[in-house]
């Protein structure tokens, strides 16, 4: 089976490639460079050259002299291997004294009209020696009359070329050595053997050993990972354990037993529309006593009549939405017991149902100073369960007033519904006590309440996730500091179809 390459030989790999592609690039660059720059000097030689031999030329007109001066100039330069004066149509005076009177090249002139001075670079003649071939224009009165040609030998250039190549690639290398040698010791400090350890952690975690954090000091992207890493075995144990539990219950119980189990979150559940509802027949009929006493007494008048008609109207609407309230917690601890068999969904505005569900709350929120904003879009249309979406808010809501609150605090929580694409996220905050790291970490556990002895069963954050995680397909997570209030993100599909 085909091995594949370690992340640290990749990436030694991929900056040894861009290294050495820099290198090249800067070799090139420099090499050029300095071609170039001998190039300018030889052309610069021949321009002080040609300007010389013009002078000279056109003081005398004598072929002789140019004659010399080539002679001279060979002499005094070993680089100079010929010097050539070509005229219209032959060759006038060379250091090769076989060229004279041989036909000048066709067009050459012509050419130097065009470009001042002609470069030729002549690498693999017979001789072996490579050589450089520049022309430049002989004028007479601003006019073209010849060329001149020189013929330099450019060895020691190409050698000196040759050795700053070497030079560069030697300290390049070196350079390159030592910093991969650094690279690697960095990745394998900072990457690999971090990354090792998280992959042990995940083997241990893999055969059931017993787990020990991940604590590292390395980038905080690893830190990330491995702090992620932490959290993710800390939930999967919590989880595998709440697991074990249900399924010791599942198979040691008997049917009794787990219906009455179900009957206990039942009466949890349905006691908050319950109570709601007698609150608003009380409150009904203490309206329907006084009514009657002044009907008794002769002293009714008709406003009074229409303020009791308006208060036995949403009186009895209170109690009948929370009664069909009640009724849809039963049939949805129902539809849980036999794994939702049926589900009921419509369609409905998201915000305008939360407001339906406060004011149905408001019998408890008038016994508290606290106050509840609802924010968000009024066009959020949602395809899902709304007796679910009742049950989390009157959940949360009852949790922030029995736990977060004292009863002389005037509170406020804040509920906003926002969507993207095709997500709901539903966010519900107060302001209250707030809560330890601890305990968020446990707080969607079944029966853990930190209200035990006042009556707490710890079944209704817990009744929470699973609304929101199995009746409605979402995500559930709490944010909480003590002193600062609490936090929870709720994000549900708005087409739930499951």
């Amino acid at each position: 089976m085909h091995r594949k390459l370690s992340l640290q030989s990749r990436i030694i790999i991929l900056v040894t490639t861009v290294t050495v592609l820099l290198m090249s690039v800067i070799v090139w660059f420099d090499s050029y460079s300095l071609q170039k720059s001998v190039e300018e000097t030889y052309v610069s030689q021949l321009d002080g050259m040609t300007t010389a031999i013009n002078g000279r030329y056109e003081e005398s007109h004598s072929i002789q002299d140019v004659q010399q001066i080539f002679d001279y100039i060979q002499y005094k330069d070993g680089n100079v291997l010929q010097l050539t004066l070509y005229g219209e149509d032959e060759v006038l005076a060379s250091t090769d004294r076989n060229l004279i009177g041989q036909p000048a090249p066709p067009g050459l002139l012509h050419a130097l009209e065009l470009e001042k001075t002609l470069v030729d670079r002549i690498r693999h003649d017979d001789d072996g020696i490579p050589k450089d071939k520049l022309t430049a224009p002989l004028k007479e009165d601003g006019v073209t009359i010849g060329a001149i040609e020189l013929l330099v030998n450019t060895s020691e250039s190409r050698e000196l070329i040759q050795d700053r190549i070497q030079f560069i690639i030697g300290v390049g290398l070196s350079i390159s050595v030592l910093l991969l040698f650094a690279l690697s010791l960095i990745i394998r400090k900072l990457l690999i053997r971090p990354l090792l350890k998280i992959r042990e952690a995940a083997i241990s975690v893999k055969k059931g050993s017993a787990y020990k954090e991940i604590v590292l000091d390395s980038s905080q992207e690893i830190n990330e990972v491995a702090s992620a890493f932490n959290e993710m075995v800390h939930n999967l144990e919590g989880r595998y354990k709440e697991l074990q539990l249900a399924q010791k219950q599942l198979v040691e119980s008997e049917k009794m037993v787990a219906l009455g189990n179900l009957v206990a979150g039942v009466s949890h559940e349905i006691n908050t529309p319950i109570g709601i509802g007698v609150t608003a027949a009380s409150y009904m009929d203490e309206k329907s006593k006084a009514f009657l006493a002044l009907f008794q007494d002769g002293k009714m008048k008709r406003s009074d009549l229409e303020d009791y008609l308006k208060t036995v109207r949403e009186t009895t609407g209170m109690i009948q939405s929370n009664l069909f309230r009640a009724s849809e917690l039963i049939r949805s601890f129902k539809q849980v017991a036999v794994d939702r068999s049926i589900d009921t969904k419509r369609r409905f505005m998201m915000k305008e149902y939360i407001q339906e569900v406060l004011i149905s709350l408001q019998p408890n929120l008038k016994k508290t100073k606290h106050r509840v904003s609802l924010t968000g879009k009024e066009e959020l249309l949602l395809f899902s369960d709304p007796g679910a979406i009742s049950q989390i808010i009157t959940n949360l809501i009852m949790n922030s007033i029995i736990h977060a609150y004292s009863q002389e605090d005037v509170g406020h929580i804040q509920i906003d519904v926002t969507s993207h694409l095709n997500e709901l996220t539903l966010h519900y905050s107060d302001d209250g006590k707030g809560m330890s790291q601890e305990i968020v970490d446990q707080i969607f556990n079944p029966f853990f309440t930190t209200n035990r002895g006042g009556g707490g069963t710890g079944l209704g954050m817990h009744i929470v996730y699973n609304l929101v995680t199995q009746s409605l397909y979402g995500t559930i997570r709490c944010e909480s500091t003590v002193g600062e209030g609490t936090h929870f993100i709720i994000q549900i599909p708005m087409m739930n179809e499951g």
